[in-house]
């Protein structure tokens, strides 16, 4: 039985071994890999407004109710300063009791405040002229908005850019590609592969519908208007490519 196996395992070997010796595996082709980074700079026309509007009460109704009407004005103050209807959707709305009149566990010291419920409505306005970006904020202050959460700045020229980045980042990894093969004596070969990263990307880490945040808590009063001045965008991109590195002859 021993000499069975072991003759069973010797034809095996030595068929894997004709196979081998008939598909010899191709010695890999040495390659060169680069990445390249562009960058555009882009202003932004138009921006995004979170406009909230925070109400108290002793209890849920009330303070739903309450903010329901405070909402209202300022939904009609907005489109009477120039929003269209589809400009303003809602972006978040809480009902809930506030934080701040939890009950505090006895012997502890610390007083009990009255429970209150609060309502909470945040739109997100979105204004298409940049100059009326002070305008907007400040119709909605005094209308009964409590907050302004944050200014969001784009551009309708952001995947314009993107491209254009897209582009400056292959020139740059092919430059480099080049440099790399010169070096180390030979030339660059065909391309293999180039991948980018996603985006588009704006410095300071906002990615997919890039914008840049300032958080505001209030905003000027109607003696002193609000003065919004936007900073430019950085629209960014990143790829990575592999070539054939080609030696020169004779190495």
């Amino acid at each position: 039985m021993l000499r069975r196996i072991t003759g069973v395992l010797a034809l095996l070997i030595a068929s894997h071994r004709a196979v081998a010796q008939a598909n010899p595996v191709p010695p890999r082709v040495p390659e060169i890999t680069a990445s390249g980074r562009g960058e555009v700079a882009i202003t932004p026309d138009r921006a995004t407004v979170l406009v909230s509007v925070e109400s108290r009460a002793p209890s849920a109704s009330e303070a739903a109710s309450a903010n329901s009407q405070k909402m209202s004005a300022v939904l009609q103050t907005l489109r009477r300063a120039g929003l269209a209807q589809g400009d303003i959707t809602t972006s978040t709305y809480t009902v809930g009791q506030d934080p701040r009149s939890l009950r505090v566990p006895p012997g502890t010291g610390m007083p009990n405040f009255p429970i209150e419920f609060l309502a909470r409505n945040t739109v997100r306005a979105n204004v298409r002229r940049i100059d009326d970006v002070g305008k907007v904020i400040d119709a909605a202050l005094g209308a009964g908005a409590t907050s302004i959460a944050s200014v969001q700045f784009s551009s309708a020229s952001t995947e314009e850019a993107r491209g254009n980045a897209l582009a400056m980042a292959v020139a740059q990894a092919q430059r480099d590609a080049n440099i790399l093969a010169r070096a180390s004596g030979g030339t660059l070969g065909r391309l293999l592969s180039m991948t980018s990263s996603s985006g588009p990307f704006v410095a300071g880490g906002f990615a997919s519908d890039t914008y840049l945040s300032i958080e505001r808590e209030m905003a000027g009063s109607a003696a002193f208007p609000t003065m919004i001045n936007p900073r430019d965008l950085t629209v960014t991109a990143s790829v990575f490519g592999r070539w054939e590195f080609v030696p020169a002859a004779g190495r």
